[in-house]
């Protein structure tokens, strides 16, 4: 499939699940400070209202950053690709939400907590809810919290430069995931 039949595709599936009307203050562009903070993740976040209470999302994040800090490296490279759907029991883009997501990871972490590294990818579903705080009638402020439940393969080395394999391993994760603290602006 080239790249005009995709984009031409995912406009009509845009159109129908928009019930035909999309008007340009039905989008949304996100970031989440706290995806900053995660040693300078990059972020965002895409999304469009499909009913009076529902939206649906696309985001993206992308670290591809290690640092060397206090005599060792430390890194928290990924890239995660996720979509889903909040539900607004008042309106959209206003007041308390309930979301689902699915996720696709790819990791490699190593020295932040131990001096282990970890390698892998991981696909689940995020679970989570939050609260949007208008700040303005193009801005609002949403803060949340979700946890993601899913499957990991991962190969874990002995340190992050060696390259000595410890294990491999297929397992179920739960954890935090989806913390949000993050700006929207409404369009």
């Amino acid at each position: 499939m080239g790249m005009k039949t995709f984009l031409r595709a995912a406009f009509i599936i845009l159109m129908i699940l928009s019930g035909g009307k999309i008007k340009g203050q039905n989008y949304s562009v996100s970031t989440n400070f706290v995806g900053w903070m995660e040693m300078g993740t990059v972020n965002m976040e895409v999304g469009m209202p499909v009913a009076k209470n529902w939206s649906v999302y696309a985001q993206g994040e992308y670290n591809p950053f290690h640092y060397d800090m206090w005599g060792r490296r430390r890194q928290y490279k990924h890239m995660e690709f996720s979509t889903g759907a909040k539900y607004w029991p008042w309106f959209v883009n206003s007041g308390w939400f309930i979301s689902g997501y699915v996720n696709w990871i790819k990791y490699s972490f190593g020295g932040v907590f131990d001096k282990k590294s970890y390698e892998g990818n991981a696909i689940g579903a995020t679970v989570g809810g939050g609260y949007a705080l208008m700040l303005s009638k193009k801005l609002n402020l949403e803060m949340g919290l979700g946890a993601f439940a899913g499957v990991t393969n991962y190969t874990r080395f002995s340190c992050i430069k060696c390259g000595k394999i410890e294990v491999k391993k297929k397992k179920v994760i739960v954890t935090p995931n989806n913390v949000l603290i993050q700006l929207t602006m409404l369009f």
